[in-house]
Protein backbone atom coordinates (compact mmCIF):
# COMPACT_ATOMS: atom_id res chain seq x y z
CA UNK A 1 0.00 0.00 0.00
CA UNK A 2 2.75 2.14 0.96
CA UNK A 3 4.28 1.64 -2.90
CA UNK A 4 0.67 2.92 -4.37
CA UNK A 5 0.59 5.97 -2.30
CA UNK A 6 4.47 6.81 -2.95
CA UNK A 7 3.77 6.12 -6.70
CA UNK A 8 0.56 8.24 -6.89
CA UNK A 9 2.34 10.84 -4.96
CA UNK A 10 5.20 10.91 -7.55
CA UNK A 11 3.10 10.87 -10.63
CA UNK A 12 0.72 14.44 -8.68
CA UNK A 13 4.34 15.95 -8.34
CA UNK A 14 5.46 15.33 -11.86
CA UNK A 15 2.04 16.23 -13.22
CA UNK A 16 2.76 19.89 -14.77
CA UNK A 17 5.86 17.68 -16.45
CA UNK A 18 3.79 15.08 -17.48
CA UNK A 19 1.49 17.28 -19.16
CA UNK A 20 4.08 18.92 -21.34
CA UNK A 21 5.29 15.75 -22.32
CA UNK A 22 2.06 14.49 -23.09
CA UNK A 23 0.25 17.09 -24.95
CA UNK A 24 2.73 17.58 -26.92
CA UNK A 25 4.57 14.01 -28.19
CA UNK A 26 8.57 14.88 -28.03
CA UNK A 27 9.31 18.59 -26.64
CA UNK A 28 12.49 18.33 -26.16
CA UNK A 29 13.29 21.63 -23.94
CA UNK A 30 16.60 21.30 -23.64
CA UNK A 31 18.08 20.20 -26.79
CA UNK A 32 15.40 20.72 -28.70
CA UNK A 33 15.81 22.69 -32.34
CA UNK A 34 13.70 24.74 -34.51
CA UNK A 35 13.29 22.27 -36.61
CA UNK A 36 12.05 19.77 -34.47
CA UNK A 37 9.84 22.35 -33.43
CA UNK A 38 8.41 23.69 -36.74
CA UNK A 39 7.46 19.47 -37.60
CA UNK A 40 5.88 18.46 -34.59
CA UNK A 41 3.29 21.37 -34.50
CA UNK A 42 0.99 21.95 -36.77
CA UNK A 43 0.72 25.96 -36.56
CA UNK A 44 4.29 25.58 -37.67
CA UNK A 45 4.29 22.55 -39.94
CA UNK A 46 2.36 24.68 -42.91
CA UNK A 47 5.66 27.44 -42.71
CA UNK A 48 8.72 26.44 -44.49
CA UNK A 49 11.48 26.14 -41.95
CA UNK A 50 12.85 29.61 -43.41
CA UNK A 51 11.64 32.54 -45.22
CA UNK A 52 12.94 35.09 -47.38
CA UNK A 53 13.16 38.68 -45.64
CA UNK A 54 10.77 40.02 -48.58
CA UNK A 55 7.99 37.73 -46.55
CA UNK A 56 7.90 39.88 -43.77
CA UNK A 57 7.34 42.98 -45.74
CA UNK A 58 3.36 43.76 -45.54
CA UNK A 59 3.49 45.59 -48.80
CA UNK A 60 4.32 42.05 -50.74
CA UNK A 61 1.61 40.24 -49.61
CA UNK A 62 -0.87 42.67 -47.91
CA UNK A 63 -1.70 40.01 -45.86
CA UNK A 64 -4.22 39.10 -48.12
CA UNK A 65 -4.43 35.06 -47.50
CA UNK A 66 -3.83 35.74 -43.84
CA UNK A 67 -7.19 37.77 -43.73
CA UNK A 68 -9.06 35.48 -46.46
CA UNK A 69 -8.88 32.38 -43.73
CA UNK A 70 -9.35 34.60 -40.45
CA UNK A 71 -13.16 35.48 -42.60
CA UNK A 72 -13.28 31.81 -43.20
CA UNK A 73 -12.77 30.97 -39.59
CA UNK A 74 -15.22 33.47 -38.56
CA UNK A 75 -17.69 32.79 -40.72
CA UNK A 76 -18.06 28.93 -39.68
CA UNK A 77 -17.89 29.69 -36.48
CA UNK A 78 -20.72 32.27 -36.56
CA UNK A 79 -22.92 29.99 -39.39
CA UNK A 80 -22.70 26.87 -36.60
CA UNK A 81 -24.54 29.44 -33.87
CA UNK A 82 -26.63 30.83 -36.65
CA UNK A 83 -27.98 27.16 -37.89
CA UNK A 84 -29.47 26.29 -34.00
CA UNK A 85 -31.91 28.62 -34.34
CA UNK A 86 -31.87 28.57 -38.47
CA UNK A 87 -35.15 26.72 -40.25
CA UNK A 88 -34.39 26.32 -43.84
CA UNK A 89 -38.50 26.27 -45.17
CA UNK A 90 -40.24 28.57 -46.78
CA UNK A 91 -43.25 28.87 -44.04
CA UNK A 92 -40.44 29.61 -41.24
CA UNK A 93 -36.90 30.96 -42.35
CA UNK A 94 -37.93 34.44 -42.32
CA UNK A 95 -39.72 33.72 -38.92
CA UNK A 96 -36.49 32.18 -37.74
CA UNK A 97 -33.98 35.10 -38.96
CA UNK A 98 -36.71 37.67 -37.31
CA UNK A 99 -35.92 35.15 -33.68
CA UNK A 100 -32.24 35.63 -34.34
CA UNK A 101 -32.61 39.11 -35.11
CA UNK A 102 -34.55 40.63 -32.33
CA UNK A 103 -35.37 37.38 -29.59
CA UNK A 104 -32.37 35.70 -29.55
CA UNK A 105 -29.31 36.95 -27.07
CA UNK A 106 -26.20 38.50 -29.40
CA UNK A 107 -28.18 37.11 -32.42
CA UNK A 108 -27.66 40.50 -34.11
CA UNK A 109 -24.44 40.91 -32.90
CA UNK A 110 -24.34 37.31 -35.07
CA UNK A 111 -25.87 37.94 -38.10
CA UNK A 112 -23.93 41.09 -38.27
CA UNK A 113 -20.38 39.29 -37.78
CA UNK A 114 -21.55 36.44 -40.26
CA UNK A 115 -22.69 39.17 -43.12
CA UNK A 116 -19.52 41.26 -42.97
CA UNK A 117 -17.20 38.31 -42.43
CA UNK A 118 -19.00 37.38 -46.04
CA UNK A 119 -18.22 40.32 -47.81
CA UNK A 120 -14.79 40.34 -46.43
CA UNK A 121 -13.56 37.06 -47.36
CA UNK A 122 -15.03 37.73 -51.07
CA UNK A 123 -13.32 41.37 -51.06
CA UNK A 124 -9.98 39.69 -49.87
CA UNK A 125 -9.88 36.57 -51.85
CA UNK A 126 -10.45 38.35 -55.37
CA UNK A 127 -7.93 41.25 -53.98
CA UNK A 128 -5.49 38.46 -53.42
CA UNK A 129 -5.93 36.70 -57.38
CA UNK A 130 -5.32 40.65 -58.37
CA UNK A 131 -2.13 40.76 -56.09
CA UNK A 132 -0.73 37.13 -57.31
CA UNK A 133 -1.45 38.39 -61.01
CA UNK A 134 0.34 41.71 -60.91
CA UNK A 135 3.07 40.08 -59.14
CA UNK A 136 3.59 37.14 -61.98
CA UNK A 137 3.57 34.97 -58.74
CA UNK A 138 1.69 32.29 -60.66
CA UNK A 139 4.95 30.97 -62.81
CA UNK A 140 6.05 27.66 -62.00
CA UNK A 141 2.88 27.30 -59.82
CA UNK A 142 -0.09 26.71 -62.66
CA UNK A 143 -1.98 24.26 -60.35
CA UNK A 144 -1.82 26.30 -57.36
CA UNK A 145 -3.08 29.26 -59.35
CA UNK A 146 -5.93 27.18 -61.21
CA UNK A 147 -7.25 25.84 -57.31
CA UNK A 148 -6.95 29.33 -56.71
CA UNK A 149 -9.40 30.32 -59.66
CA UNK A 150 -11.17 27.20 -58.04
CA UNK A 151 -10.91 28.92 -54.26
CA UNK A 152 -12.49 32.39 -55.41
CA UNK A 153 -15.63 30.21 -57.40
CA UNK A 154 -16.36 28.44 -54.39
CA UNK A 155 -16.50 31.55 -52.41
CA UNK A 156 -18.49 33.83 -54.67
CA UNK A 157 -20.81 30.50 -54.75
CA UNK A 158 -20.75 30.33 -50.83
CA UNK A 159 -21.86 33.91 -50.90
CA UNK A 160 -24.31 33.64 -53.14
CA UNK A 161 -26.05 30.62 -51.25
CA UNK A 162 -26.24 32.62 -48.18
CA UNK A 163 -27.88 35.38 -50.22
CA UNK A 164 -31.06 33.39 -50.16
CA UNK A 165 -31.84 32.32 -46.63
CA UNK A 166 -33.22 34.98 -45.11
CA UNK A 167 -35.87 34.94 -47.41
CA UNK A 168 -37.01 38.70 -47.12
CA UNK A 169 -37.96 40.72 -50.17
CA UNK A 170 -34.62 41.65 -51.49
CA UNK A 171 -32.91 38.19 -50.96
CA UNK A 172 -35.68 36.83 -52.92
CA UNK A 173 -35.72 38.82 -56.22
CA UNK A 174 -31.85 39.17 -56.15
CA UNK A 175 -31.23 35.79 -56.58
CA UNK A 176 -34.54 35.57 -59.36
CA UNK A 177 -32.43 38.13 -61.26
CA UNK A 178 -29.51 36.64 -60.95
CA UNK A 179 -30.54 32.89 -61.93
CA UNK A 180 -32.78 34.12 -64.47
CA UNK A 181 -29.45 35.42 -66.51
CA UNK A 182 -28.38 31.50 -66.77
CA UNK A 183 -31.29 31.67 -69.40
CA UNK A 184 -29.16 32.99 -72.07
CA UNK A 185 -25.95 30.91 -71.01
CA UNK A 186 -26.05 28.26 -74.33
CA UNK A 187 -26.58 24.97 -74.12
CA UNK A 188 -25.99 24.14 -70.42
CA UNK A 189 -27.51 27.49 -69.02
CA UNK A 190 -31.11 26.30 -68.17
CA UNK A 191 -29.96 22.57 -67.45
CA UNK A 192 -28.04 24.40 -64.71
CA UNK A 193 -30.72 26.61 -63.24
CA UNK A 194 -33.13 23.91 -63.22
CA UNK A 195 -30.26 21.94 -61.32
CA UNK A 196 -29.85 25.22 -58.77
CA UNK A 197 -33.83 26.13 -58.14
CA UNK A 198 -35.03 22.42 -57.93
CA UNK A 199 -37.65 23.73 -60.84
CA UNK A 200 -38.46 26.86 -62.97
CA UNK A 201 -39.00 29.15 -60.22
CA UNK A 202 -37.80 29.67 -56.56
CA UNK A 203 -39.45 27.77 -53.93
CA UNK A 204 -38.99 25.53 -51.14
CA UNK A 205 -36.70 23.22 -53.26
CA UNK A 206 -34.71 25.89 -54.35
CA UNK A 207 -34.23 27.12 -50.50
CA UNK A 208 -33.10 23.44 -49.08
CA UNK A 209 -30.89 23.42 -51.83
CA UNK A 210 -29.20 26.71 -50.92
CA UNK A 211 -29.19 25.66 -47.55
CA UNK A 212 -27.72 22.17 -47.98
CA UNK A 213 -24.95 23.77 -50.34
CA UNK A 214 -23.86 26.72 -47.98
CA UNK A 215 -23.84 24.77 -44.89
CA UNK A 216 -21.97 21.38 -46.33
CA UNK A 217 -21.22 20.97 -50.11
CA UNK A 218 -19.40 24.37 -50.28
CA UNK A 219 -17.30 24.36 -47.09
CA UNK A 220 -15.97 21.32 -47.69
CA UNK A 221 -14.88 21.70 -51.16
CA UNK A 222 -13.43 25.06 -49.74
CA UNK A 223 -11.79 23.28 -47.01
CA UNK A 224 -10.00 20.42 -49.13
CA UNK A 225 -8.70 22.87 -51.83
CA UNK A 226 -7.51 25.54 -49.44
CA UNK A 227 -5.55 22.46 -47.87
CA UNK A 228 -4.04 21.78 -50.51
CA UNK A 229 -3.86 25.26 -51.70
CA UNK A 230 -1.68 26.14 -48.25
CA UNK A 231 0.45 22.38 -49.10
CA UNK A 232 1.47 23.83 -52.98
CA UNK A 233 2.41 26.89 -51.30
CA UNK A 234 4.80 25.30 -48.98
CA UNK A 235 5.64 22.89 -51.55
CA UNK A 236 6.50 25.26 -54.17
CA UNK A 237 8.98 27.27 -52.06
CA UNK A 238 7.05 29.67 -50.33
CA UNK A 239 6.48 33.90 -51.92
CA UNK A 240 7.08 33.68 -55.21
CA UNK A 241 10.57 35.85 -55.94
CA UNK A 242 12.68 35.66 -58.71
CA UNK A 243 16.08 34.85 -57.97
CA UNK A 244 17.06 38.57 -59.62
CA UNK A 245 15.97 40.33 -56.75
CA UNK A 246 18.33 40.75 -54.02
CA UNK A 247 15.70 40.63 -50.66
CA UNK A 248 14.99 37.05 -52.49
CA UNK A 249 18.48 35.55 -51.38
CA UNK A 250 18.41 36.36 -47.32
CA UNK A 251 16.10 33.92 -45.49
CA UNK A 252 15.52 33.89 -41.48
CA UNK A 253 13.15 31.46 -39.12
CA UNK A 254 9.76 31.21 -39.76
CA UNK A 255 9.73 31.08 -36.37
CA UNK A 256 8.95 33.13 -34.79
CA UNK A 257 9.21 36.34 -37.27
CA UNK A 258 6.56 35.00 -39.84
CA UNK A 259 4.64 33.72 -37.32
CA UNK A 260 4.12 35.97 -34.86
CA UNK A 261 3.62 38.96 -37.53
CA UNK A 262 0.80 36.38 -38.42
CA UNK A 263 -0.53 36.16 -35.79
CA UNK A 264 -0.93 40.03 -35.10
CA UNK A 265 -2.43 40.46 -38.21
CA UNK A 266 -5.11 37.52 -37.29
CA UNK A 267 -5.79 39.50 -33.86
CA UNK A 268 -6.07 42.69 -35.79
CA UNK A 269 -8.47 41.13 -38.91
CA UNK A 270 -10.99 39.61 -35.86
CA UNK A 271 -10.79 43.18 -33.83
CA UNK A 272 -11.98 44.85 -37.13
CA UNK A 273 -14.78 42.48 -37.25
CA UNK A 274 -15.87 42.53 -34.41
CA UNK A 275 -16.06 46.11 -34.30
CA UNK A 276 -18.09 46.78 -38.13
CA UNK A 277 -20.70 43.97 -36.76
CA UNK A 278 -21.01 46.05 -33.54
CA UNK A 279 -21.91 49.15 -35.18
CA UNK A 280 -22.95 48.30 -38.18
CA UNK A 281 -26.10 45.63 -38.24
CA UNK A 282 -26.95 43.29 -40.95
CA UNK A 283 -30.18 44.60 -42.76
CA UNK A 284 -33.50 42.60 -42.66
CA UNK A 285 -35.69 43.61 -45.66
CA UNK A 286 -39.25 42.76 -45.45
CA UNK A 287 -41.27 39.75 -46.00
CA UNK A 288 -41.13 38.19 -49.70
CA UNK A 289 -44.15 38.98 -51.64
CA UNK A 290 -44.13 36.93 -54.65
CA UNK A 291 -46.59 39.15 -56.66
CA UNK A 292 -44.31 42.25 -56.05
CA UNK A 293 -41.10 42.67 -57.43
CA UNK A 294 -38.49 44.51 -56.26
CA UNK A 295 -38.24 47.57 -58.49
CA UNK A 296 -35.44 47.89 -59.32
CA UNK A 297 -34.66 44.12 -59.10
CA UNK A 298 -30.37 43.92 -58.70
CA UNK A 299 -28.61 41.07 -58.26
CA UNK A 300 -25.83 40.73 -55.44
CA UNK A 301 -23.26 43.20 -55.54
CA UNK A 302 -20.72 41.09 -56.75
CA UNK A 303 -22.89 39.85 -59.98
CA UNK A 304 -24.10 43.38 -60.72
CA UNK A 305 -21.82 43.98 -62.88
CA UNK A 306 -22.98 41.03 -65.03
CA UNK A 307 -26.50 42.16 -64.60
CA UNK A 308 -25.56 45.70 -66.19
CA UNK A 309 -23.94 43.87 -69.11
CA UNK A 310 -27.22 41.84 -69.25
CA UNK A 311 -29.26 45.27 -69.88
CA UNK A 312 -27.03 45.98 -73.10
CA UNK A 313 -26.91 42.17 -74.19
CA UNK A 314 -28.56 39.16 -72.34
CA UNK A 315 -25.87 36.65 -74.56
CA UNK A 316 -22.63 38.86 -73.92
CA UNK A 317 -23.50 39.56 -70.13
CA UNK A 318 -24.68 35.95 -69.62
CA UNK A 319 -22.07 34.43 -71.32
CA UNK A 320 -19.40 35.73 -73.64
CA UNK A 321 -18.01 38.76 -71.12
CA UNK A 322 -17.66 35.73 -67.96
CA UNK A 323 -16.38 33.22 -70.65
CA UNK A 324 -13.71 35.83 -71.80
CA UNK A 325 -12.62 36.97 -68.73
CA UNK A 326 -12.55 33.62 -66.81
CA UNK A 327 -10.74 31.76 -69.92
CA UNK A 328 -8.22 34.94 -69.63
CA UNK A 329 -7.49 34.45 -65.87
CA UNK A 330 -7.16 30.56 -66.66
CA UNK A 331 -4.97 30.87 -69.59
CA UNK A 332 -2.26 33.75 -67.93
CA UNK A 333 0.43 31.64 -66.49
CA UNK A 334 0.18 29.87 -69.91
CA UNK A 335 0.27 32.68 -71.83
CA UNK A 336 2.77 34.62 -70.27
CA UNK A 337 5.84 32.24 -69.52
CA UNK A 338 8.31 35.27 -68.72
CA UNK A 339 9.98 34.31 -65.57
CA UNK A 340 11.59 37.71 -65.33
CA UNK A 341 10.71 40.20 -62.52
CA UNK A 342 8.74 37.47 -60.82
CA UNK A 343 7.81 38.82 -57.18
CA UNK A 344 7.59 42.77 -58.52
CA UNK A 345 4.41 44.81 -58.78
CA UNK A 346 3.71 45.02 -62.99
CA UNK A 347 7.28 43.47 -63.26
CA UNK A 348 10.11 45.71 -64.94
CA UNK A 349 9.35 49.51 -65.74
CA UNK A 350 8.09 48.74 -69.28
CA UNK A 351 5.40 47.09 -67.84
CA UNK A 352 4.39 49.03 -65.40
CA UNK A 353 4.02 52.05 -67.89
CA UNK A 354 2.15 49.67 -70.00
CA UNK A 355 -0.44 48.49 -67.42
CA UNK A 356 -1.22 52.40 -66.20
CA UNK A 357 -1.52 53.26 -70.03
CA UNK A 358 -3.77 50.81 -70.49
CA UNK A 359 -5.92 51.75 -67.45
CA UNK A 360 -6.21 55.04 -68.06
CA UNK A 361 -7.42 54.08 -71.95
CA UNK A 362 -10.07 52.33 -69.84
CA UNK A 363 -11.17 54.52 -68.00
CA UNK A 364 -11.71 56.72 -70.73
CA UNK A 365 -13.05 53.84 -72.88
CA UNK A 366 -15.62 52.55 -70.66
CA UNK A 367 -16.90 56.65 -69.94
CA UNK A 368 -17.18 56.94 -73.48
CA UNK A 369 -18.98 54.12 -74.16
CA UNK A 370 -21.19 54.33 -71.31
CA UNK A 371 -22.11 58.07 -72.65
CA UNK A 372 -22.97 56.77 -76.67
CA UNK A 373 -24.98 54.13 -75.18
CA UNK A 374 -26.93 56.43 -72.87
CA UNK A 375 -27.15 59.05 -75.24
CA UNK A 376 -28.64 56.58 -78.19
CA UNK A 377 -31.33 55.70 -75.63
CA UNK A 378 -29.76 52.87 -74.14
CA UNK A 379 -30.59 50.28 -76.70
CA UNK A 380 -34.08 50.34 -75.64
CA UNK A 381 -35.68 51.13 -79.19
CA UNK A 382 -34.01 48.22 -80.74
CA UNK A 383 -36.27 46.14 -82.66
CA UNK A 384 -36.59 42.55 -82.80
CA UNK A 385 -34.51 42.50 -86.05
CA UNK A 386 -31.86 44.76 -84.69
CA UNK A 387 -31.12 42.73 -81.61
CA UNK A 388 -27.67 41.39 -83.24
CA UNK A 389 -26.41 44.66 -83.56
CA UNK A 390 -27.29 45.79 -79.60
CA UNK A 391 -24.86 41.75 -79.21
CA UNK A 392 -22.33 43.55 -81.27
CA UNK A 393 -22.33 47.28 -80.46
CA UNK A 394 -22.63 47.88 -77.13
CA UNK A 395 -19.90 49.27 -73.76
CA UNK A 396 -19.42 45.72 -73.14
CA UNK A 397 -18.45 44.04 -76.23
CA UNK A 398 -16.05 47.48 -76.53
CA UNK A 399 -14.78 46.83 -73.25
CA UNK A 400 -13.32 43.00 -74.85
CA UNK A 401 -12.23 44.66 -77.83
CA UNK A 402 -10.37 47.31 -76.10
CA UNK A 403 -8.96 44.64 -73.86
CA UNK A 404 -7.77 42.72 -76.69
CA UNK A 405 -6.49 45.92 -78.45
CA UNK A 406 -4.38 47.50 -75.68
CA UNK A 407 -3.75 43.65 -74.99
CA UNK A 408 -1.63 43.05 -78.20
CA UNK A 409 -0.30 47.31 -78.46
CA UNK A 410 1.30 46.54 -75.09
CA UNK A 411 2.83 42.94 -76.03
CA UNK A 412 4.03 44.57 -79.30
CA UNK A 413 5.94 47.81 -77.71
CA UNK A 414 7.36 46.40 -74.85
CA UNK A 415 8.22 42.44 -76.52
CA UNK A 416 6.84 40.93 -73.33
CA UNK A 417 3.76 38.79 -72.58
CA UNK A 418 3.62 39.42 -69.05
CA UNK A 419 2.99 43.62 -70.21
CA UNK A 420 0.37 41.78 -72.49
CA UNK A 421 -1.32 39.88 -70.28
CA UNK A 422 -1.45 42.08 -67.56
CA UNK A 423 -2.91 45.46 -69.60
CA UNK A 424 -5.73 43.47 -70.92
CA UNK A 425 -6.67 41.60 -67.91
CA UNK A 426 -6.61 45.79 -66.27
CA UNK A 427 -8.57 46.94 -68.98
CA UNK A 428 -11.32 44.22 -67.84
CA UNK A 429 -11.23 44.24 -64.02
CA UNK A 430 -11.83 48.28 -64.65
CA UNK A 431 -14.63 47.02 -66.58
CA UNK A 432 -16.34 45.36 -64.19
CA UNK A 433 -15.49 47.98 -61.32
CA UNK A 434 -17.21 50.63 -64.02
CA UNK A 435 -20.44 48.22 -64.76
CA UNK A 436 -21.30 47.54 -61.27
CA UNK A 437 -20.86 51.06 -60.35
CA UNK A 438 -23.34 51.70 -63.12
CA UNK A 439 -25.93 49.15 -61.67
CA UNK A 440 -25.77 50.65 -58.77
CA UNK A 441 -26.89 53.77 -60.07
CA UNK A 442 -30.02 52.21 -62.11
CA UNK A 443 -33.44 53.28 -60.33
CA UNK A 444 -36.83 51.59 -61.25
CA UNK A 445 -37.22 49.91 -64.47
CA UNK A 446 -33.77 49.83 -64.65
CA UNK A 447 -33.26 53.57 -65.49
CA UNK A 448 -29.93 55.34 -65.03
CA UNK A 449 -30.37 57.95 -62.28
CA UNK A 450 -27.02 60.01 -60.99
CA UNK A 451 -26.64 59.40 -57.10
CA UNK A 452 -28.16 62.81 -56.58
CA UNK A 453 -30.71 62.55 -58.47
CA UNK A 454 -33.96 61.41 -56.48
CA UNK A 455 -35.82 58.16 -57.58
CA UNK A 456 -39.49 58.80 -58.85
CA UNK A 457 -42.37 57.16 -56.91
CA UNK A 458 -43.32 53.95 -57.81
CA UNK A 459 -46.58 52.24 -56.78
Amino acid sequence: MSGFFSSLFENIRALPRNLVRGLRPGVDTQNEVASKRLRRNFIYHVHPLRVTERALNPWVTLGLGVITATCFFVLVISGVLLMIYYIPTTKSAYASMEDIQYAVTLGPFMRALHRWAAHGMLITVLLHLVRVAAMGAYHKRELNWVIGLCLAGLVMGLAFTGYLLPWDQRSYWAVSVATAMLDNVPLIGPTVKILALGGQQIAQATLLRFYMLHVALLPAGLVILLAIHIWRVRKDGGLACSKDLPESQATIPAWPHLVLREAILIIAALVALFLVAMFLDAPLGIPVDLHTPSNPEKAPWYFLWAQEIVSYSAVVGAFVFPLVLSGWLLLLPFLDRQTTSVGRWFGGHSCKMAVAIASLAAVVGLVVFEWLYLKSGGGGQATASALWLTDLLNPATGMIGLALLVATLSGMSTGSTKAACLSGIAVMLIAIVGFTLMGLCRGPDWVFYWPWEEWPFVN
